[in-house]
């Protein structure tokens, strides 16, 4: 196998995080859940999650690490990553749904509010607060060397 560089991987794991992500988002169209069945949904927003997962960790850590890249390059990935990591993280709560208890609500008002396929929201935001703080604690410490 060849050796690959930091930045090679980096680029890799952006293109794979971007591919799951459209991948999700087609599996959500092309294979419809029913009013009972949510398999593709939840097939749909797994690969989805795993996509943003690996696009935004690629994002942040190549920010970090790669070191033969211009300084505004690098300062550009990292903020982007983290950028995308607070909108997903406050947009998400905008996609809450909820999954009617069998009794309360017909199926059809049940099925007006399914699922977006975008993974439960909101349990990243702690993820994100450590995140720009380790974030900013690297880049004191790299600054005052």
């Amino acid at each position: 196998m060849m050796n690959m560089k930091n930045k090679d991987l980096i680029m890799l794991g952006m293109i794979i995080g971007i591919a799951f992500f459209f991948i999700g988002a087609m599996i959500n169209n092309v294979f419809p859940s029913g009013e009972t069945d949510l398999l593709s949904y939840k097939v749909s927003a797994s690969i989805k999650l795993i996509g943003m997962g690996v696009l935004i960790s690629s994002m942040v850590v190549g920010g970090i690490i790669i070191e033969d890249i211009d300084k505004n390059l690098k300062l550009l990935l990292l903020l982007l990553g983290l950028i995308l990591l607070i909108i997903y993280t406050v947009g998400s709560q905008s996609l809450q749904w909820s999954v009617p208890v069998s009794g309360m609500v017909s199926g059809e008002e049940a099925y007006e509010s399914r699922p977006t396929g975008y993974g439960i929201p909101g349990f990243e935001a702690i993820y994100a607060f450590f995140a720009l703080i380790a974030v900013i604690l690297i880049a004191k410490i790299k600054r005052h060397r």
